[in-house]
């Protein structure tokens, strides 16, 4: 009984060893309803610091130089030459332990990058452990109608990318999934 204890014991630790890396993107829309002003949304959007304050797990911010090397990152390239990259360093509670208080919590800082664009605003950040982010948020017609005088649908799109390694991804994605949920509760509220 306890050698498979300890067999499965080394298994696991090798296994959290390997550092295999996933990806996972997803998209998710969400209609803006009739209450809420898509330009608003769009402008909210674009509040680089109200958008991050929205982030209910962002504990702090501060604005730092952007890095020239930051505009060759494929991900934060424009159409046309657009608005700069601003580059915000973020500091963040990660619980370890759920259930435990200061002991099972760590306090992580990593950099974040922003880019508005004409639709909505694209981040990345990379952050401790390996965890790459990055997202596309949009606001755009649900379709495209022939006369523009028509009444309008519209939709908030969320684009996101994530890499991490393997055993970190269902965190990391169930995580990154509930707060876009709840800045795109927040942005339609104050929208409304």
């Amino acid at each position: 009984m306890m050698q498979s204890r300890l067999l499965t014991g080394l298994l696991v630790a090798s296994l959290l060893s390997i550092p295999w890396r996933v990806s996972n993107t997803r998209t998710v829309t969400t209609e803006i309803p009739a209450s809420a002003n898509p330009d608003t949304i769009r402008q909210l959007l674009q509040n680089q610091p109200l958008f991050i304050k929205l982030n209910p797990v962002v504990t702090g911010m501060s604005l730092a130089p952007t890095a020239p090397t930051r505009y060759k990152d494929e991900w934060l390239q424009t159409a046309e030459a657009g608005p700069p990259i601003q580059t915000y360093i973020l500091s963040q509670v990660i619980t370890m332990v759920p259930g435990t208080s200061g002991w099972g919590q760590k306090h992580i800082q990593f950099e974040t990058w922003l880019r508005d664009t004409p639709t909505g605003v694209k981040t990345r950040a990379d952050a401790p452990f390996g965890v790459s982010v990055a997202s596309h948020w949009a606001v755009e017609p649900t379709a495209l109608l022939p006369d523009p005088k028509d009444p309008q649908d519209w939709r908030i799109t969320v684009q996101r990318r994530i890499s991490c390694v393997w055993w970190m991804m269902p965190f990391v994605a169930y995580t990154y999934d509930e707060v876009h949920a709840s800045v795109i509760r927040d942005f339609i509220e104050l929208a409304s």
